[in-house]
């Protein structure tokens, strides 16, 4: 009888078979990746090698910060030598030194958490004194007639100039500190010297006067000024302040307003009773807005006015001219050390066109 169509011939497979061709199989699996593996083991070795190498030299860096310290105290200057010496007083004797690496950077860390002009403005490092050309008198173009004398423009140039201020804090450290771990010694100054530059800078950099000290965004020449329409805040008056700067400026502007003016916005409500603006997403009209403690909310005949500002932070220009140096002196009746740490900068509001001030806002 013939064998059915179709039939598969089925091979017998031995235990000893199968345990052959799995261990085929999984030698071939293992060779795959292990390459792979061998890869992944190498760079995570490198990894940890170059975390420990980094604390490493940070555990360096904030010791070296406390030796510097002591040697300044002891006047060690077979130590300071590696630190380049600055003049503070041209007149006398006195000399500081450019601070370690490790405190600079942790000062300027603590500092950069708050600000609001310098976080936002345009930073740069020039020393010596800045002459920045602006235009002045622009070119105006006239439809005229045929035999019709064209009037001549007269351009000309301005210019801002940036100058080198000094920058100052000072520091009274005990003795007894300069005894303790390092870490702590550095974390002590950075912190007591940002919270006290931030402070000047920032007041300088929003309203100072520009004498011997940058010229501040409330100071500014030229600036619009869009006066509040009715006797209390409305919804309109900031359309109006924000459309009384040109198209080409507003994209990148910014608010800066008193907690007083930010208490009246957020009290602000449409026909529904509903507020209009949500304090959560800190954003005004869709531009960002930062809460600053000098913009007065004390101003007007009844002292009950303040302001808004509404510009393109970019054109206020920053010049860095000199890192931060220090000098220290002996209190010894109080058994204290003096840490006077001091750098150099300047700040103007380059393009007053590119800002407005909402005034009167109560």
């Amino acid at each position: 009888m013939p064998e059915p169509k179709g039939k598969t011939e089925v091979m017998e497979i031995t235990e000893e078979k199968l345990e052959g061709m799995m261990k085929d199989s999984a030698q071939k699996a293992l060779e795959a990746v292990i390459p792979e593996l061998k890869n992944e083991l190498k760079n995570e070795l490198k990894e940890k090698i170059q975390i420990e190498t980094d604390e490493v030299k940070k555990e360096e860096s904030i010791q070296e910060v406390k030796d510097f310290l002591i040697a300044l105290e002891k006047g060690d200057k077979s130590f300071l030598e590696k630190f380049e010496a600055k003049a503070v007083d041209s007149t006398s004797s006195s000399f500081g030194y450019t601070i370690p690496t490790e405190l600079a950077s942790r000062i300027l860390e603590e500092k950069d958490k708050i600000p609001k002009m310098r976080k936002n403005a345009f930073v740069f490092q020039h020393a010596g004194p800045f002459q920045l050309p602006k235009e002045g008198t622009g070119v105006t173009s006239y439809w005229v007639g045929e035999n019709t004398l064209i009037t001549a423009s007269e351009p000309t140039i301005d210019k801002e100039d940036l100058a080198d201020y000094y920058l100052a804090t000072r520091v009274l450290m005990p003795r007894q500190l300069l005894r303790t771990s390092a870490y702590n010694v550095t974390e002590f100054i950075a912190r007591l010297c940002s919270r006290s530059l931030i402070g000047t800078e920032e007041t300088a950099f929003t309203a100072g006067d520009g004498s011997s000290k940058p010229l501040g965004l409330r100071q500014t020449v030229g600036i619009t000024d869009v006066p509040q329409v009715g006797t209390d805040l409305a919804y309109d008056d900031l359309i109006n302040l924000i459309y009384s700067i040109a198209e080409q400026y507003r994209d990148n502007c910014i608010f800066i307003l008193s907690t007083a003016a930010i208490k009246l916005l957020m009290k602000l409500k449409d026909n529904n009773g509903l507020p209009i603006f949500d304090p959560s997403n800190k954003r005004l009209m869709g531009y960002p807005y930062f809460e600053s403690v000098d913009i007065p909310s004390n101003l007007g005949v009844g002292t009950d006015e303040t302001e808004i500002h509404f510009f393109d932070p970019f054109y206020y220009w920053i010049k860095d001219s000199e890192n931060m140096f220090m000098e220290v002196d002996k209190i010894i009746s109080y058994l204290q050390t003096e840490l006077v740490i001091a750098e150099a900068t300047d700040g103007a509001y380059i393009l007053p066109e590119a800002a407005a001030k909402l005034s009167a806002v109560k």
